[in-house]
């Protein structure tokens, strides 16, 4: 009895550590803090309520964990063989989870994902939207099967995916509100649904770009699996020193944004010093590291840095809701 209960729980860890459950917990958290912290509070200011409902949402969240959690699934189904050389420790599939239960489960959480994608949208009385959610399910499956061997492609597109995770809170919310907010409203009213859509848009946008730096930086860590299984990706053709220079460049790009947002859109002490201390400061260290480092060790060290900019960026949104409040 015991046995097989430790051999369930077992399961579950290998079923958690394929679908990068952390990941997909940040994931929740991000949507919803755009939801709670970024969009309630601009409405509040002008005595409006959310229209998208919560019931809704939380199905949009399911949806988007969905969709992200088959990704997961079937870029390891398809990366057996670099793994095993970049990272045999973590391998689960072919190891602990068969090939096939991999397939499997991606056919499983992508159908939830595009369906309850589909539903959501037919709510809303915009049943095209629900197209979005078989994009990017398409998007993650050729990415895993094709691009992702492609130079700059799969970058992109992983990128990409990372950048409309928090730009689906207002892609649902907004043609609601603007239902309601017509153009003849007070000015503003009328332009709430485009500030709304400008400070959601600046956390994709930064979502975005710390991504694709990590995505090189880890292209850098896994260059000889990907050299051997004859991928096209940044490190491999173009070189080390190369890569660096990219992602600098993306680093430096995220520290001139955000003090052109500051400069336009707060001003304020309090978040002068929260994006200095936690978020420009913490980024010069990674560039300075980055310039020096020259070990896979070193290169996975600022990763987990840039991912931890990444949750910094985010939780910003809380102090945004003090601020609007």
């Amino acid at each position: 009895m015991l046995s097989c209960g430790k051999i369930n729980i077992m399961q579950t860890l290998d079923f958690l550590k394929l679908i990068r459950y952390k990941n997909l917990v940040i994931i929740i958290i991000t949507q919803y803090l755009m939801r709670w912290c970024v969009i309630a509070p601009f409405l509040n200011v002008i005595n409006y309520e959310m229209q998208f409902s919560e019931g809704l949402f939380a199905l949009l969240v399911l949806a988007t964990v969905c969709i992200a959690a088959a990704g997961y699934a079937i870029n390891d189904y398809f990366d057996i063989r670099v793994d095993m050389t970049n990272h045999p420790d973590s391998v689960v599939v072919g190891t602990r989870i068969s090939r096939r239960w991999a397939m499997t489960i991606n056919n499983v959480l992508n159908f939830i994902g595009v369906a309850l994608g589909f539903w959501i949208s037919h709510k809303i009385g915009l049943l095209t939207l629900g197209f979005l959610f078989v994009l990017v399910s398409g998007g993650l499956w050729f990415y895993s099967a094709l691009y992702k061997r492609q130079l700059i492609i799969g970058n992109l597109i992983v990128a990409l995916f990372a950048g409309l995770v928090p730009l689906l809170t207002v892609i649902y919310e907004i043609p609601l509100l603007n239902k309601i907010i017509t153009p003849d409203r007070p000015p503003v009213e009328a332009t709430a649904a485009s500030v709304i859509f400008m400070y959601v848009a600046g956390y994709s946008v930064f979502a975005f770009l710390t991504t694709l730096a990590r995505e090189i930086l880890k292209d850098i860590e896994d260059l000889e699996g990907d050299n051997i299984a004859g991928r096209q990706t940044i490190p491999v053709t173009w070189g080390i020193k190369t890569s660096k220079a990219i992602v600098v460049s993306l680093l430096v790009l995220i520290i001139a944004l955000l003090t052109i947002v500051y400069v336009y859109s707060f001003k304020d002490f309090t978040s002068f010093i929260y994006l200095s201390v936690f978020i420009v400061l913490p980024t010069l260290f990674l560039i300075f590291k980055l310039i020096k480092a020259s070990k896979k060790g070193q290169y996975h060290y600022i990763s987990t840095g840039i991912k931890g900019i990444m949750l910094a960026g985010l939780f910003f949104s809380i102090l945004l809701w003090f601020i609007i409040k």
